[in-house]
């Protein structure tokens, strides 16, 4: 109709995807508000947020009523995040949309992939920094961060060696991966029979347990552990001290990331094939075996995955609860960074490298995953 591209996108085009800008934003405003590490090492005591405010006071001044007043207050703009973002999807769900094919791109077009080029190179800058400083010392290039994770660092900043440090955090993500798929599985076939329930009272009931199960995704990490320590001094005996405490912190974290991924297609599974089953003379049991397990496998083993990428990573609540003896990976770079000297940061570089490794050959996996035939199941 004679529309320029800029009208066209304009009027056509942004108005179609406000409502997922929208619920793009409340994303990303929870993951801000929610960040730690990053604020702790960059922003130090001048430059803090409420995530660094509630471990400091619990750590280094011990008021503890101050740390739970905080967390309260984060805990409300994190719920109000979370309900405009659940505004907005269920906005963009009511919304018809089409999909075509990928094309080269015409024209003003390229612009948007030049400023595509510019936000990876961006991304991949620090990554690539990184690994050039993990190999760089003042007597130029060496491996000597690399070779000294075998040992606990200059003037003994950690109290094991950074290669047990790593096992410890292969070890406790592998454990809080277990522990959170089968919850997630478990929640997610109650949400599901919930859903299917004719009674209306149920299908509330479901609803509310959706949305209880995804606090833990919006609520900081830190007010995770925080609220760990609370809980667990309350109780009889020094369960403190436990080494089971990291991987169930860890996996109260990634459990509603399991559940996402795996309630979407546990819903999708078309009724009649389990009243087909049924009807065979299949029990409940067996119907889920038989029917759903298979349909739900693959993105089953994709949010195992992922999940276990974020408990590696994972430094929230784990700087709370690891014990010095038992430090996951990522506290142990976070103790190199605090100590002075050139083997401590050399060390600290050859962890955060050593971290990206593995995070990375656990996202090509759940990438090949992903990238199976729907059909074969």
């Amino acid at each position: 109709l004679g529309a320029s591209p800029w009208r066209a996108f304009r009027s056509v085009t942004l108005p179609a995807l406000a409502p997922a800008v929208a619920s793009a934003a409340a994303v990303v405003f929870l993951f801000c508000a929610t960040s730690f590490g990053v604020v702790l090492i960059l922003g130090g005591a001048r430059y803090r947020t409420l995530e660094t405010e509630i471990y400091l006071r619990t750590v280094d001044l011990l008021d503890l009523s101050g740390a739970a007043a905080l967390s309260l207050i984060q805990f409300a703009a994190v719920v109000a995040a979370l309900v405009l973002g659940g505004l907005a999807r269920r906005s963009k769900e009511g919304a018809r949309t089409g999909s075509g094919g990928a094309r080269r791109p015409r024209g003003g077009e390229w612009w948007g992939v030049g400023a595509a080029g510019v936000v990876l190179a961006l991304l991949l800058t620090p990554i690539v920094a990184l690994l050039a400083e993990s190999v760089s010392t003042e007597d130029g290039w060496s491996v000597a961060g690399y070779r000294a994770l075998s040992g606990t660092g200059e003037k003994g900043a950690l109290q094991v060696s950074g290669w047990d440090a790593a096992v410890n955090s292969l070890k406790v993500a592998i454990d809080a991966t277990l522990l959170a798929t089968v919850v997630g599985v478990l929640a997610s076939v109650v949400l599901v029979a919930l859903r299917r329930s004719p009674a209306k009272s149920a299908r509330g009931l479901g609803e509310t347990m959706d949305a209880v199960l995804m606090l833990p995704l919006g609520v900081s990490a830190v007010t995770v552990g925080f609220g760990y320590l609370v809980t667990l001094d309350a109780l009889p005996g020094d369960l403190r001290t436990s080494p089971y405490l990291v991987p169930l912190a860890q996996a109260l974290v990634i459990t509603p990331l399991i559940v996402r991924m795996v309630l979407p297609v546990l819903r999708s599974v078309d009724v009649r094939l389990r009243q087909a089953a049924s009807t065979l003379g299949a029990s409940p049991l067996r119907v889920w075996r038989e029917i759903d397990l298979p349909l739900a496998l693959r993105p089953l083993v994709a949010a195992a995955g992922f999940g276990f990428v974020v408990a590696l990573g994972e430094f929230g609540a784990t700087s709370f609860l690891a014990r010095p003896t038992a430090p996951t990976l990522p506290v142990a770079i976070a103790s190199l960074m605090g100590r002075p000297g050139e083997l401590n940061n050399q060390m600290a570089y050859a962890a955060c490298a050593l971290l990206m490794l593995v995070t990375v050959l656990a996202v090509a996996l759940i990438d090949r995953l992903g990238r199976g035939r729907v059909g074969e199941f």
